[in-house]
C-alpha cells in the first residue's frame, strides 16, 4: 500500500477543460457548436447542496479535496450547479446576514451526502530486461570490431485506486454509487530518462476519479468545433466547386458557409455530406429538431457514417440536460383565487 497521494488544485482545470472546450478560436473546416450536455445520472431536481463526508482509505482525504474542488466548480452559464461542502463546514449559516436564522440554516442543509472509502495500491514487479549492446573493441581506425550485449533491468509499475463511494439523500435514499476502480500501468528500465513516480500516477488517478464523478452528477456546458464532412461523392458535378468553397468558408464565415450548403440541397437531396453539414448548421443555431431530421436523412443514405450518429447523440444529450435543468427550477406558483 502507498501513503497519501499529493492532491492537486483542480478548479482551474475544470473551468478551462469543461466550460471552454473548443471555444478559443474558429478551427479549419469546423462549425462552432455549444450547448449544455447531460449528466450521466438523473439526480432529483431538489439536490442542490451536497456534503462530502469523511472519505476513508489510503487516498480518501486527497479524494475528498479533489471531488469537492471539481464538483464544486461545475457551472452552467457562469452559475455554480451545486453547493458542495465538506463535512466539517458550518451548517448553521451564521455568517449570512440576510433573512432569519432558521431560513438560512434550511438553505445550507445538505440535500445529499457523499461518503465511503478510496483505497490505493502499488504493484511493482520485474519484467524482461532490455538488451543493449556496447562496443568493447575497436581497431586502429576506430571501427568497432567486437560488441557485447548486456541487460538493463526493467520493471512494471501499476498504481490503482479502488473507490467505494455512496451518495444518499437527506432521507437516506441511495442516489449514486461509484465502485469503478482506476489503474495505470507503466513499464520502465533503469536507463530511462524519466522514472515514473507512484505519487504522480496516483494524483492523476484521483483527478480522473473526481472528473468522472463530476460528469456523472452535473451537466456540462461545452463549446467545440465539429468538423464538417468534405466528401463530394455523389454530388452533382456542377455543384462540386460550390460545395468545396462552402467548406472553405467555414474557416472565416460560418453563416455564409451554412447558406451555401443550404443552396445546394435542392439539387443534391441524397448527398450524405451535404445533409450532415446542413444538419450541423441547424445544430449550431440550436435548432435541434431540424438538425435531427437532417442527421436521420444522412443515416438513411449512408448508415455506416459516424458523424450523423454522433450528431444525434449530442442532440439527445442536450435534450436530456434540458430535462435535468428544468427539474431544478421551482414550480410556478398557482394563480391566487379571485
Amino acid at each position: 500500500m502507498v501513503g497519501r497521494f499529493k492532491s492537486k488544485a483542480l478548479a482551474a482545470l475544470c473551468l478551462a477543460g469543461l466550460a471552454g472546450w473548443g471555444a478559443s478560436a474558429v478551427q479549419a473546416e469546423t462549425l462552432d457548436v455549444g450547448g449544455v450536455y447531460a449528466a450521466n445520472i438523473d439526480l432529483p431536481g431538489n439536490v442542490e447542496t451536497i456534503v462530502i463526508d469523511t472519505i476513508r482509505g489510503e487516498v480518501g482525504a486527497d479524494s475528498e479535496i479533489a471531488i469537492q474542488q471539481v464538483l464544486g466548480s461545475a457551472a452552467i452559464d457562469g452559475a455554480l450547479y451545486y453547493r458542495v461542502l465538506r463535512a466539517d463546514a458550518p451548517m448553521t449559516g451564521a455568517s449570512v446576514t440576510v433573512g432569519d436564522q432558521e431560513s438560512v440554516r434550511s438553505a445550507l442543509a445538505p440535500d445529499a451526502i457523499l461518503s465511503g472509502t478510496v483505497r490505493a495500491d502499488v504493484i511493482e514487479r520485474r519484467i524482461e530486461p532490455r538488451i543493449n549492446s556496447e562496443c568493447v573493441e575497436r581497431n586502429d581506425k576506430g571501427k568497432c570490431t567486437r560488441r557485447e550485449e548486456f541487460p538493463i533491468p526493467c520493471r512494471e509499475l501499476t498504481v490503482q485506486i479502488m473507490p467505494r463511494l455512496l451518495m444518499v439523500s437527506d432521507a437516506g435514499e441511495q442516489l449514486y454509487a461509484n465502485r469503478e476502480g482506476l489503474s495505470q500501468t507503466l513499464r520502465y528500465c533503469r536507463d530511462d530518462a524519466v522514472i515514473p513516480s507512484p505519487l504522480d500516477i496516483g494524483d492523476a488517478l484521483i483527478d480522473e476519479l473526481a472528473l468522472n464523478i463530476r460528469f456523472d452528477l452535473a451537466p456540462v456546458e461545452r463549446f467545440e468545433g465539429i468538423r464538417v464532412m468534405e466528401s463530394r461523392k455523389d454530388l452533382a458535378r456542377e455543384d462540386r466547386d460550390a460545395f468545396r468553397n462552402a467548406v472553405r468558408l467555414t474557416k472565416d464565415d460560418q453563416g455564409a458557409a451554412c447558406d451555401a450548403f443550404a443552396d445546394l440541397e435542392a439539387g443534391n437531396p441524397m448527398q450524405v455530406s451535404l445533409l450532415f453539414n446542413i444538419g450541423l448548421c441547424h445544430e449550431a443555431r440550436g435548432e435541434l429538431d431540424t438538425a435531427r431530421t437532417y442527421y436521420q436523412r444522412a443515416i438513411a443514405v449512408s448508415p455506416g457514417r459516424n458523424s450523423p450518429t454522433q450528431g444525434l447523440n449530442r442532440i439527445a444529450s442536450r435534450e436530456r440536460a434540458a430535462i435535468q435543468m428544468a427539474a431544478r427550477e421551482p414550480a410556478p406558483e398557482a394563480n391566487a383565487a379571485p
